[in-house]
């Protein structure tokens, strides 16, 4: 006997399968059938999202049947799902930490790497036949620089492991950490003006919230060396967006690299697209097989769980 009707994402066919066993499985992909995630959406017992959006008119037509979100990955992004009225609409919504902690810090590293060292550029040179450009390529090493990591959960702590293994000075600035966690790290804890002033390369791995939003802005950046790199994998919106692309067209900072756009996807003139010293990609920072099958997985056990009438084990808040 079904326990209801599911929406999901594209996931691996174990997963799906699993679920099928246990559920009435819808699968749509938000990006290429919009209009079908939109009609399907008010109409099952549970929705499993990578990316795909869920809004309050989604939990209202639903008219009650809507019992989780479940979210695949760790960050439940406003703009994504509507907490305010999930809770309001006795909605659960839940999501997977740590789930992606290790794929994000291991692209951290390697969007720093690929910035310091050119590799984008240079790679477009050989390819055109412009070998002897080579010394135009010239990097820095990441040995002796200092990183500065705006959050240290799950996945700055990870940036920080790393950093040791490159033999960077790390400082963090997370006023919800104890100074004694950075420390156990081989870091020193410190304030954002102090972070902005002594990074030579930042990374941001803080949630979007009030709090966060237009965090780093023209003030911010003003305040770093000219040299510095930024870098943000976690949500779009931290980082001011025109004051980023400001502070890289007038070269104030060097370089920067985002995986994520306060709009997602962003609109095709973006203004960003026009920066050399930019690294862009689509919010991949979870987009490794072992990722996904975490955050699938689990969130897959959530929906049966819920739908057994249970409590998840990872709720993000309270239902109203």
């Amino acid at each position: 006997m079904s326990l209801g009707r599911v929406l999901v994402e594209k996931f691996s066919e174990d997963v799906l399968n699993w679920l099928r066993e246990r559920c009435d499985v819808v699968v749509v992909d938000p990006w290429t059938e919009g209009d079908r995630w939109q009609q399907e959406a008010p109409n099952v017992d549970a929705v499993i999202s990578r990316k795909g959006q869920i809004t309050r008119e989604h939990m209202a037509a639903s008219n009650g049947r809507l019992k989780l979100v479940a979210r695949t990955g760790v960050g439940v992004d406003p703009s994504r799902v509507d907490l305010k009225a999930a809770s309001e609409m006795k909605i659960w919504v839940t999501n997977q930490p740590g789930s992606n902690s290790i794929s994000v810090a291991e692209l951290t590293f390697t969007q720093m790497l690929s910035l310091v060292r050119h590799t984008k550029d240079a790679d477009i040179a050989v390819r055109d036949g412009r070998w002897g450009d080579y010394l135009s390529f010239t990097g820095i090493e990441l040995a002796g620089k200092t990183l500065g990591i705006v959050g240290i959960g799950n996945i700055g702590m990870r940036v920080a492991l790393r950093a040791r293994a490159f033999e960077m000075s790390v400082i963090a600035y997370d006023p919800y950490v104890p100074p004694s966690h950075v420390a156990g790290l081989g870091g020193r804890m410190v304030d954002l003006e102090t972070l902005l002033r002594e990074a030579d390369i930042m990374t941001i791995h803080c949630p979007l919230t009030d709090e966060t939003r237009d965090m780093i802005d023209a003030k911010e950046l003003g305040q770093m060396k000219p040299s510095a790199v930024v870098l943000n994998l976690a949500r779009g919106g931290i980082i001011n967006e025109m004051a980023l692309h400001n502070a890289l067209s007038r070269k104030t900072i060097k370089a920067a690299a985002l995986d994520a756009f306060a709009q997602e996807p962003p609109p095709d003139e973006h203004p960003l697209f026009e920066l050399d010293n930019l690294l862009l990609t689509p919010h991949i920072g979870a987009v490794t097989r072992e990722a996904s099958e975490r955050g699938e997985w689990g969130a897959v056990e959530e929906v049966v769980r819920v739908l057994e009438g249970k409590r998840p084990q990872n709720p993000v808040q309270e239902r109203g």
